[in-house]
Parts: C-alpha cells; sequence; structure tokens
C-alpha cells in the first residue's frame, strides 16, 4: 500500500514537471519526482539503487539543471 502511494505521487510530480511553465518551479518538481522514486526504490528493498537514485538524479542532475537555467539568464517573451 505505501509503495503504490509513493509511486503514484511520484506520477502526479512527473506530471508538474512536465506541464509547469515556470521551469524553477518544474526542475522542483522533477527533483522531488526524482526523490519519490528513490524512496519507493527503498521501499522495495534496493537499498543502494535508491541512494544511487537520490544522489545522482535528485541530486547532481538537479543541481546542474538549476544552475545552468540562471547562468544562462532569462529571456524576454
Amino acid at each position: 500500500m505505501l509503495l503504490e502511494f509513493i509511486l503514484a505521487a511520484a506520477v502526479v510530480a512527473a506530471l508538474l514537471a512536465v506541464e509547469l511553465k515556470d521551469l524553477e518551479k518544474a526542475i522542483i518538481a522533477l527533483a522531488v519526482m526524482s526523490a519519490l522514486v528513490a524512496l519507493a526504490h527503498y521501499v522495495a528493498g534496493a537499498r543502494l539503487l535508491a541512494v544511487f537514485q537520490l544522489s545522482v538524479y535528485a541530486g547532481a542532475i538537479t543541481m546542474l539543471t538549476l544552475s545552468v537555467l540562471h547562468l544562462g539568464g532569462e529571456r524576454a517573451e
């Protein structure tokens, strides 16, 4: 039951990451989705995969994407 709830929340976060217009909020939603997937791996028993998922995807990729967004500046629409 807990695993299904975590995965449903991850799907909602993924949909938010795709549908949000503000890039910073979309990146945060992607990080939340990655953290929820890591939590689902942990609950399912794949502890090492959960640590890898959390450190690489929710940590490094999110920080890299946020830094590129802020270094690139804002574009006028």
